[in-house]
């Protein structure tokens, strides 16, 4: 029967624990992990040179291993084959500690104490390779797909944890391919739910090139891109999760946040806006719903805020940068509130030459309001705009403020 001796939070933040084993820093941690793919796309021959790299003590794509003995259950090849890759892969003296085993039991049939029994004769064993996890599975009568998965993977941690091991499963992927890598694991989300460390590798069919997508509970998520190069999978580039969500931002959104750091205060409609930005190849809605989904996680931390509002001939944007995100409530106060005079006069010859002709909105520097603007497109008077005042916004609604920014994109 499991203890049940619960630690109180005081004990336990006083107690020295052991650090995550690294088998691969950064990449591939001690505990259960899983790497998926596509068939013969060359998830085998990228085991074998990890498992090759682990007992020699090499490296991998630029990160030292510590030397270990490794077991590796290929149990869809033969010795034959396996003696022919490692053939391929180099010509130096191969290892005496590692292992390989062409068949085993299955889970819950003997397999368990199968890898104990190699452990309690290699306890310098530091991982072990399951190629691939269909083979040692037996299946649920009662068709429960997520009860079986989540079965068989706590039962494989439980014995990773308990000899501080890591445990790679090599595994499947479906044949529909999705946005998201990690969706196209084969099985129910009890495989990566109960996975420490995920691997996905993909590959376009007869390309020398794929990407290997890797998250895990103890690491950053990041992103290989790597070319096939005499049986080995090279690295070329590598990017984390940080780069690869900047990467993911389109170029016009930073085009818009570069032209409005410039300006301070810009109003206009998105045509004009993609034109003043210099922006091409682009509808206006769409320019309006990729500033409306990037504003909070890229827009707003760099300090720009946006305002929108419907005037009778369009919907207008207002865009203002407040100094790198220096207010804490994140909404800022757009610039014609700050002491701004409410109804400017005409632009004056002077003004007009400051704007230099510019038809793509007005800046804020030039002394030239937007309300003029408004009115000039109307051919009426303009109405001043109301002060902003403690506790009521500026007139038009933030885009940050509303709910969901995402309810009012189109022009």
């Amino acid at each position: 029967m499991t203890k049940f001796e619960p630690i109180d939070a005081r004990t336990l933040s006083i107690t020295p624990l052991p650090p995550v084993r690294w088998l691969v820093p950064d990449l591939l941690s001690g505990g259960l992990s899983m790497l998926s793919g596509g068939s013969k796309i060359g998830k085998s021959w990228l085991c074998l040179w990890l498992c090759l790299q682990l007992a020699k003590g090499g490296e991998l794509w630029g990160r030292p291993l510590r030397a270990q003995a490794v077991l590796y259950l290929c149990l869809e090849d033969t010795y034959a084959r396996i003696q022919n890759r490692l053939f391929r892969l180099s010509e130096e003296e191969m290892p005496d500690n590692l292992y390989f085993q062409t068949a085993c039991e299955g889970l819950g049939h003997g397999l368990e104490e199968q890898i104990e029994q190699f452990l309690a004769v290699r306890p310098d064993t530091g991982l072990v390779v399951i190629d691939t996890l269909q083979k040692v599975r037996t299946g649920d009568a009662n068709g429960n797909v997520y009860a079986c998965d989540y079965r068989d993977m706590s039962a494989l941690k439980s014995l990773a944890d308990r000899h501080n091991i890591g445990i790679l499963l090599v595994h499947h992927q479906r044949k529909d391919r999705t946005d998201d890598p990690f969706d196209d694991i084969s099985g129910s989300v009890a495989l990566m739910g109960g996975a420490d460390t995920s691997w996905v590798l993909r590959r376009r069919r007869m390309s020398l090139n794929a990407q290997l997508h890797v998250t895990g509970r103890d690491m950053e998520s990041r992103a290989l891109d790597l070319r096939w190069e005499d049986c080995r999978w090279e690295l070329e580039q590598e990017e984390t999760s940080e780069e690869l969500a900047r990467k993911a931002v389109p170029a016009c959104v930073w085009a818009v946040a570069d032209f409005v750091k410039q300006q301070k205060f810009w109003q206009g409609t998105a045509t004009e806006l993609l034109a003043a930005a210099g922006i091409s190849d682009l509808q206006p809605n769409q320019l309006t719903r990729k500033l409306v989904e990037f504003y909070p996680t890229d827009l707003a931390p760099l300090g720009i805020r946006c305002e929108s509002h419907r005037t009778a001939n369009a919907r207008q944007l207002r865009l203002w940068y407040d100094g790198d995100g220096a207010n804490d409530d994140k909404t800022g106060t757009p610039p014609d509130s700050r002491g701004i005079p409410e109804t400017p006069s005409a632009p004056s010859s002077s003004s007009q030459e400051a704007l230099g002709g510019n038809k793509h909105g007005l800046c804020v520097a030039t002394g030239q309001l937007f309300a003029a603007a408004d009115a000039a497109s109307t051919g009426s008077t303009p109405t001043p705009r109301r002060a902003s005042v403690a506790g009521q916004p500026p007139e038009g609604r933030l885009l940050d403020q509303r709910p969901n920014p995402r309810a009012e994109v189109a022009l």
